[in-house]
């Protein structure tokens, strides 16, 4: 029977350890009038009740054009860094950056997905990273998956109870975001460029250097799906034609 969520207390070699919180916002929402700004304070005040105190960065991944401005200005203004892809290649992306942050933080370190898509996505490489690197691993998913996880945890969060913070906390946690690890960037995972601000970046996501860059990944993934199809479908014809000329004798042992 699953439990709503699942909380150990940090111990000593990660409580202040570096944790990277690797966010898609595709799938795990801000919900609908829920201020941008309490996202990161929301997540530290979660780790710190249960003992970690480490330099905090998030990345929230996805189709920034879609993001709205207020959103943009809220998570960048605690903090959060904004890496825009499209969702052909989100997952890819992500799976890359954390390739990436692997090599240049070494455990003890945190690792925390927030996906609904862990399980399919994520858990093989991450099954082999644990295995041979001891990272400490966080999830926090918009619904309870539907199996246990073969990865090793531990936290878990529902995504709305972990943005569910009082009123009363914020302020709190808001200072204390103030304090952690600045890493709020306006990053183009599509043209590998940064923005130096969110008028910028909205004018980048807008041009034509853009769009055609995110025209050329979208055909060649088309490519490559048609490439495969082809192959797949010239391999049924090819069973098909043993199978017919099987079964009217014309593969007959001499």
């Amino acid at each position: 029977m699953w439990q709503e969520e699942y909380l150990a207390a940090a111990t000593p070699e990660y409580a202040t350890a570096q944790i990277a919180v690797w966010w898609d916002i595709e799938g795990c929402q801000i919900p609908e009038g829920y201020d941008a700004r309490w996202v990161r304070p929301s997540i530290e005040g979660e780790l710190r009740k249960l003992g970690y105190f480490g330099p905090v960065s998030i990345t929230a991944y996805g189709d920034h054009k879609q993001t709205s401005d207020d959103h943009l200005r809220g998570l960048s203004s605690t903090g959060v860094a904004l890496s825009h892809t499209i969702p052909e290649v989100i997952y890819k992306r992500m799976n890359s950056d954390m390739r990436d942050w692997r090599l240049d933080n070494p455990p003890p370190a945190t690792i925390m997905l927030i996906s609904d898509h862990v399980e399919f996505l994520f858990a093989k490489g991450l099954v082999h990273v644990q295995q041979g690197d001891k990272y400490n691993l966080f999830l926090a998913y918009s619904f309870r998956p539907y199996k246990m996880s073969i990865l090793v945890t531990s936290a878990e969060w529902l995504w709305e109870s972990l943005l569910a913070v009082s009123e009363t906390r914020r302020h709190v946690l808001r200072k204390c975001s103030e304090r952690s690890e600045s890493t709020g960037m306006f990053y183009c995972n599509v043209c590998f460029c940064d923005c130096q601000s969110s008028g910028d970046y909205r004018m980048h996501l807008s041009s034509d250097e853009h769009k055609q860059q995110e025209a050329c990944i979208i055909s060649v993934i088309r490519s490559n799906d048609q490439d495969k199809e082809y192959w797949l479908r010239k391999t049924v014809e090819k069973e098909q034609t043993f199978e017919e000329s099987s079964s009217d004798g014309s593969w007959s042992s001499s």
